[in-house]
């Protein structure tokens, strides 16, 4: 999106023009997951998959759905498959302290929890400048916040509506900053790897 935005400024490419490919209900679906943990780590990099793609998540019994136009929410199953694997394969190498008074289970879901959460942060801020970007764009040339709009389309059709999440117990809070350090170094915009890319 960034290098989209880069060919437009380069190329005069006005916003108006963009716009003028209007979004419509019958545009938008569903995307399955398969991912049917109830685990509050993995929900969390819904968003973050979500914040980076947006699209807007949400559950069906345990099952994680995203909703946007096809391409989009193609990105965002990708991409939250890659972000699971990557948070199990990374959390699951550390050791924790031999020392402690937490068990190593106790110890890698804290470190997974940071982790997790550093991730969605990084999204969070990527989504926002990204948005910022947008917006100012999109306001100047028509008067409309485009993102508000789309946003406002996906939860009409699929009825959406979300509650503030509560805050997540943390037992290790060593193992908690150095998950979150760990999150750091996460790539958000490299090739996405997953099981999903045959499909």
């Amino acid at each position: 999106l960034r290098q989209a935005e880069a060919m437009m400024r380069k190329y005069d490419i006005k916003f108006a023009d963009v716009e003028a490919q209007k979004i419509e209900k019958d545009d938008l679906q569903k995307g399955f997951t398969g991912e049917t943990r109830n685990s509050k780590w993995v929900w969390s990099l819904a968003w973050a998959a979500s914040y980076l793609t947006s699209t807007m998540p949400y559950k069906k019994g345990k099952e994680i759905i995203f909703c946007d136009v096809k391409e989009d929410v193609q990105v965002a199953l990708l991409m939250h498959d890659y972000l699971v694997g990557v948070t199990e394969n990374i959390s699951s190498k550390y050791r924790g302290k031999f020392d402690s008074v937490f068990s190593l289970r106790e110890q890698r879901q804290s470190f997974k929890i940071g982790m997790v959460g550093m991730i969605a942060k990084r999204a969070k801020e990527i989504k926002k400048e990204r948005e910022d970007e947008i917006t100012s764009a999109s306001v100047a040339s028509s008067g409309k916040d485009l993102i508000v709009i789309k946003q406002s389309l996906i939860k009409d059709k699929f009825n959406l509506s979300y509650q503030k999440a509560r805050a997540t117990y943390i037992s290790d809070s060593s193992a908690y900053y150095k998950g979150r350090e760990e999150g750091k170094s996460v790539g958000l915009n490299r090739q996405v790897h997953g099981s999903k890319d045959k499909m």
